[in-house]
């Protein structure tokens, strides 16, 4: 398939109507399997983000970093469905060139970075998770300003990359007639380099931080088992390595084929094909991941449930019984002392000519009027 350079193409023409943009068939209909799972994973992102407005127990600084994550989610379905928009409406030339540089750039270098993001967020998280395992530390409230500066540098390094990588020429947008725009690497070490920093290092560096979890809480396992007790900080503690672990290798399996195929392939195959539609389907998984895996999204959606229940059969909004309170309690004369058996009998209302006499907690006998009858 016949493949050229965008810039170098617009720079060297003096037609005022470009290429248009349409899929051709086969590729359409690869694309069309990958709509349907978008338009579920779609509704699955709606259901979910519908829990965290109106429950707010999981509106918490703690769970930033999966609501981030989540939000990238969210961008790669906004960007499939604007392109398959574009892709399959775009019948006539394309007479405005700023328009077509826009669409091929996107396609082509939005898709790498929201996934290389992805990464480092997920490794963001981990840290902080470690933090609040190992030095028992809250990181969200002790390190704002450090977790605002991790924010903007996760978010910002990976566009200067692109800019310089396509500035020197180490990369070049091309557009595949009937298919998509994609990157090519035209030098070894950008692909070396993305390789290392946006696959190799960030997975290591994740696997070392659950290592360092693992280590922490089995050592202090021991030495609670030594102690014949298992507190319910290291039972919490091991929840949270052990969530992020299923959540990890399900994340990798689906979505590290589509980062290794980015930098080795250009172009459509069936290889990049598969890659894209493991990838979509890992965006419509990751909601039922994080809700299953966190304890707090679980009581959320039983809360919502009961409320809709109560709501459609007609309960009140709680089940609760209401407890009938007492008329006349029987109060402290205060300084930690209470009442004496005389002051009991008037508050209930019994004539003081009857006693009798009921043993306590010391043996003591107490002694309290009966009323006549």
């Amino acid at each position: 398939m016949f493949n050229n350079t965008i810039l170098l193409e617009l720079n060297y023409t003096n037609d005022t109507c470009h290429k248009h943009l349409l899929w051709s068939p086969s590729t359409m209909e690869s694309q069309r399997r990958v709509l349907y799972i978008c338009i579920v994973a779609s509704i699955i992102h709606s259901i979910f983000w519908l829990q965290v407005t109106f429950c707010s127990s999981v509106r918490q600084k703690s769970m930033q970093w999966l609501y981030a994550y989540l939000i990238t989610d969210i961008f790669l379905l906004i960007r499939f469905f604007f392109l398959f928009i574009v892709h399959t409406t775009s019948t006539k030339c394309i007479s405005n060139k700023s328009w077509y540089i826009f669409i091929c750039y996107f396609e082509a270098l939005l898709d790498n970075y929201l996934n290389t993001i992805e990464i480092y967020i997920l490794l963001a998280l981990n840290i902080c998770r470690y933090i609040q395992i190992v030095h028992n530390q809250n990181v969200y409230t002790n390190y704002i300003r450090i977790l605002i500066c991790t924010h903007l540098t996760i978010y910002i390094i990976p566009i200067f990359s692109y800019i310089i990588q396509l500035c020197v020429n180490w990369t070049q947008i091309r557009e595949y007639v009937g298919s998509s725009c994609d990157t090519q690497f035209t030098n070894i070490y950008a692909q070396v380099i993305n390789i290392i920093f946006g696959f190799s290092l960030p997975i290591l560096l994740n696997v070392f931080v659950v290592c360092c979890n693992m280590n922490h809480i089995h050592s202090t396992s021991q030495l609670s088992q030594a102690q014949h007790h298992d507190t319910a900080r290291e039972k919490y503690q091991r929840s949270l390595v052990i969530q992020f672990l299923a959540f990890y290798i399900i994340w990798l399996l689906l979505w590290s084929p589509n980062i290794i195929v980015y930098q080795f392939t250009s172009g459509a195959s069936d290889i990049t094909e598969i890659a894209s539609l493991l990838n979509y389907i890992e965006i419509a998984l990751d909601p039922f991941i994080i809700a299953a895996l966190d304890v707090r999204f679980q009581k959320s959606w039983r809360k919502l449930g009961r409320y809709f229940i109560n709501r459609i059969f007609g309960k009140g909004p709680n089940g609760r019984k209401i407890m009938p309170t007492s008329t006349n309690p029987i109060r402290s004369t205060g300084h930690g002392q209470f009442p004496s058996a005389v002051n009991i009998s008037r508050s209930l209302g019994y004539p003081q000519n009857q006693t009798a006499t009921f043993p306590t907690q010391k043996n003591e006998k107490l002694e309290l009027p009966i009323p006549v009858t």
